[in-house]
């Protein structure tokens, strides 16, 4: 009996000492396209839509950093009003999906040994890379026919994303979060048109978003 207890006492501590909360985030909010379509530089800049949902493993050893994966999409309609008599005008419909990996640092002492508690708040910006999936149809009243749209080949390019925001929890479960993302491409070709410079496509996000945290226990 008392080697059953010695046992339980000893399962007990060993599960405290491994027990890693993990976290399921989402969100939403607006992504800027910048990109180039001429020489002269000029910039698409029209607001869409961004949407994104990730997973952390908080690192037992000091729950500050966070490994995360990271799911971004994005819808950007980037357009060129052009000369006056259409021969620049150009209009896209272009999607960007970007599964990604990296990590969250928070700027918070407390956090070494985190217990999320309500109101415990953060600070906290993130480094990812990984692959962009883009796909992009358009039209031009410049081509022969400017009713027909033009459907480009989805492609494959590698990104990274550098991230800030500020996390603040609801209660030991939910939290709340803002934040601001920079996507930057190694490629000119998001928007579906190759430019006549060296500028690469990337995209400017702020969302909004809430995560759910959970005990994991080896």
């Amino acid at each position: 009996m008392r080697k059953v207890i010695f046992l339980g006492i000893l399962f007990i501590g060993c599960c405290s000492l491994k027990a890693q909360y993990n976290s399921f985030g989402f969100g939403a909010g607006s992504s800027f396209f910048r990109g180039e379509s001429t020489a002269t530089g000029k910039t698409f800049e029209e607001p869409g839509v961004n949407l994104y949902a990730y997973y952390t493993y908080w690192l037992p050893k000091d729950e500050r950093f966070q490994l995360t994966g990271y799911l971004n999409i994005d819808y950007n309609r980037p357009k060129i009003a052009g000369a006056t008599d259409g021969s620049l005008s150009y209009d896209a419909h272009s999607f960007v999906i970007s599964p990604l990996i990296g990590m969250r640092f928070y700027w918070d002492k407390w956090l070494l040994d985190y217990v999320p508690e309500k109101n415990q708040d953060a600070l906290f910006v993130g480094l990812y890379l990984g692959p962009a999936i883009y796909y992009s149809h358009y039209n031009s009243p410049s081509n022969p026919l400017p009713d027909e749209h033009y459907r480009t080949s989805p492609g494959v390019s590698f990104n990274a994303m550098v991230q800030a925001g500020y996390r603040i929890f609801r209660n030991e479960f939910w939290s709340y979060e803002i934040n601001l993302g920079f996507q930057h491409g190694f490629n000119d070709r998001w928007d579906g048109l190759k430019g006549n410079t060296n500028v690469n496509d990337w995209i400017f996000q702020a969302g909004l978003g809430m995560s759910y945290s959970f005990y994991q226990w080896k």
